[in-house]
């Protein structure tokens, strides 16, 4: 199993190859690149500098960046025009790019080889249970636009199929009518159904934390008010707002919830079906 650093610059090669930046030479363990205009706008803090730089009609030179992903030294002898920089999860750079991969991702096409193919929609969605704490999950399903047969964990069955991003000449694509309201009708669905074959204990154990709660919450405002009987009347007044207040936010907080979130979209052309 790679490291956590080899694994950053594993995903590191595959963004920078996708968004067509050139890699230059460089030590083990790092990566020096060249980004083109549209991903240093992505990556880099700088909109001012490409406001002038647009308005000017100003051609600057591409950032290089250099990026390290081990504890070696950072390499002293690059030209000054050159960014060094550690990566390491979390890190201000791995952030951004990853913002821009799923700007990215939110959408892609891709086709697999064969004489012809038929269109399957894919959706990615994250499942998540929501209360004082959070549990998520990732779905894939792919959904035949020729009868609409649903096919669950699809980013599964696609992993086993060479999927391309240009279709070969000699394929013929099978055109049909792409109802988007009515796909998303059938997502829907099938995560209503992935949820309900899901563990609802986490839904039990925080409506108790919710109840055990707001006891104490309770329990704190009753002693509260014990203590300030013989205050005025504006103070009672303003102790009971200020309980009202906590107790929606307890339960705002604690309450359990589920949210259905579309990650990405594909429209992936296939020879055979996604298979088993």
């Amino acid at each position: 199993m790679p490291s956590e650093s080899q694994a950053l610059m594993d995903w590191a090669i595959r963004f920078f190859d996708s968004v067509n930046a050139v890699r230059h030479p460089s030590s083990p363990n790092s990566l020096r690149v060249q980004l083109p205009r549209e991903i240093d706008k992505e990556l880099t803090d700088r909109p001012f500098f490409w406001m002038w730089a647009e308005a000017m009609n100003e051609n600057p030179p591409e950032t290089i960046l250099h990026l390290q992903f081990d504890d070696a030294p950072l390499p002293e002898d690059l030209p000054q025009d050159v960014q060094k920089e550690r990566i390491a999860l979390g890190c201000y750079r791995m952030l951004r790019m990853e913002a821009s991969a799923k700007k990215r991702g939110a959408f892609a096409v891709a086709y697999e080889q064969g004489a012809v193919l038929h269109p399957y929609v894919v959706f990615v969605v994250k499942i998540s249970f929501v209360s004082d704490r959070r549990i998520d999950f990732l779905e894939s399903y792919a959904i035949s636009l020729r009868d609409q047969r649903v096919y669950p964990d699809a980013m599964t069955r696609l992993a086993r199929k060479k999927l391309m991003s240009s279709r070969s000449p000699q394929s013929q694509i099978m055109s049909l009518p792409l109802d988007v309201d009515a796909l998303f009708q059938i997502m829907f669905q099938c995560t209503k159904m992935d949820i309900s074959r899901k563990d609802g204990m986490w839904a039990v154990e925080a409506r108790k934390r919710l109840t055990d709660e707001l006891s104490r919450l309770e329990n704190y405002y009753k002693s509260m008010e014990n203590e300030t009987l013989e205050t005025n009347e504006v103070q009672q007044k303003s102790m009971a707002g200020e309980y009202e207040l906590r107790k929606a936010e307890t339960i705002w907080r604690f309450e359990p919830k589920i949210e259905v979130r579309p990650l990405q979209f594909a429209l992936v052309y296939l020879a055979t079906a996604p298979g088993p």
